[in-house]
């Protein structure tokens, strides 16, 4: 059967998706303890300090936020995905008895057809 999106695809790039999201969430950790490390060393200067940590800090979140908000949108992409199959699954099935019911009229119990 061929649908109009193809379930395997999408599943194939959110699993791509995924582990791009599994890569940049050690790209953030890592960065996160670059970060800290800097910032220790920067103790002698606090306003050097304060201002790196404000501008590092924010993108540290950043990272960690498209990361968390990237696995929502894969687990409602998921969601939907199984949906799509369950309701084709179920219209075929529904197609298929609709086909059985339709080779249970007999016209001939209804009279001649005029031409």
């Amino acid at each position: 059967m061929s649908f109009s999106v193809q379930p395997d695809e999408i599943i194939g790039i959110a699993d791509r998706v995924r582990l791009a999201l599994d890569d940049a969430l050690d790209q953030s950790n890592a960065l996160s303890d670059a970060v800290d490390a800097l910032t220790d060393a920067l103790a002698g200067l606090p306003s050097v300090r304060a201002a790196f940590d404000e501008v590092a800090r924010t993108r540290v979140q950043l990272a960690r936020g498209i990361v968390s908000r990237g696995r929502s949108v894969l687990s409602v992409l998921r969601s939907v995905v199984l949906a799509f199959v369950e309701a084709d699954d179920d219209m075929a099935a529904s197609t298929t008895r609709a086909g059985a019911d339709l080779a249970l009229f007999d016209s001939a119990r209804f009279g001649r057809v005029r031409r």
